[in-house]
């Protein structure tokens, strides 16, 4: 209960990883709670149960772990996480003058020497290891940011976590769409026969399960693929950058940091 507790009272938790594994059964959710619920009170009791016993917490490993997974394949494949590539001279994200302005900043308030495009030519690897290292120190100053920075660290990984769970997102909704059309007597098994007529007046319940279902289809279908994770990277990459203005300098003396590993994506 403390585990589920946390996850709803953490914005983060909520938002990015337990809406995504909600989202993904409510397709089933409600046919079962709208058409069972009010006949058996004893099933949404067990479903309640459910829920507070880890069914919430699991749902929302569920959806970080394939996030996670994903995240891992789209680094290899963009060539790096958003914020490594965003300080690349190579990179044309950020206009010329507002990469040196953040290259600066970097030197001025994080003490760490940035490399110049000579320099990045010549050895792409550890300037990543660079451009990484710094963005990582910043990401821990700006932890305590809840404002405009969390907001799209929450819309990255939201994301992220529902394009990896795509496959079972419509999986779910395939079964959403089928059960609706059942208990809304439009599709018949015995003789296999469609009403169509039946679509005038399906009845709450079905609507509802058709409604929700085919919404989640059609955005699983045509919005959420790994380009809008992309896109939210970059968009998180340049908030986080335009942090560096109001941050505080910590710098003793630039120096360069030690090549660090794969960068933790921003989100968690």
């Amino acid at each position: 209960m403390t585990s589920v507790f946390e996850l709803v009272k953490d914005p983060y938790e909520r938002k990015a990883r337990v809406i995504p594994g909600l989202l993904v059964a409510l397709p089933l959710l409600v046919p079962l709670l709208c058409v069972y619920g009010p006949k058996h009170p004893i099933l949404t009791s067990v479903m309640g149960l459910l829920g507070g016993c880890g069914a919430i917490y699991a749902l929302a490993s569920v959806a970080r772990g394939r996030g996670k997974k994903l995240e891992e394949i789209l680094v290899k494949k963009w060539g790096g996480m958003p914020t490594t590539i965003a300080l690349r001279h190579r990179d044309n994200f950020l206009d010329g003058v507002s990469k040196q302005r953040y290259h600066t900043a970097i030197v001025d308030k994080l003490g760490i020497a940035m490399p110049t495009a000579l320099e990045e030519a010549t050895n792409p690897s550890e300037a990543d290891g660079i451009y990484t290292g710094a963005t990582r120190q910043l990401r821990e100053l700006t932890r305590s940011d809840k404002h405009l920075l969390l907001k799209e660290n929450i819309a990255y990984g939201f994301h992220r976590n529902m394009v990896a769970m795509k496959s079972v997102g419509i999986f779910s909704c395939a079964l959403g769409i089928i059960y609706g059309l059942l208990i809304a007597k439009i599709l018949e098994i015995s003789p296999i026969r469609f009403v169509i007529t039946r679509f005038a007046n399906p009845g709450l319940p079905a609507g509802l399960t058709l409604l929700i279902s085919a919404a989640l289809l059609l955005s699983w279908l045509f919005y959420f693929d790994k380009d809008v994770v992309k896109r939210m990277g970059f968009v998180y990459a340049e908030r986080l950058f335009e942090c560096l203005i109001s941050l505080r300098s910590l710098r003793k003396r630039a120096v360069r940091p030690a090549s660090a590993g794969r960068e933790d994506a921003g989100s968690e």
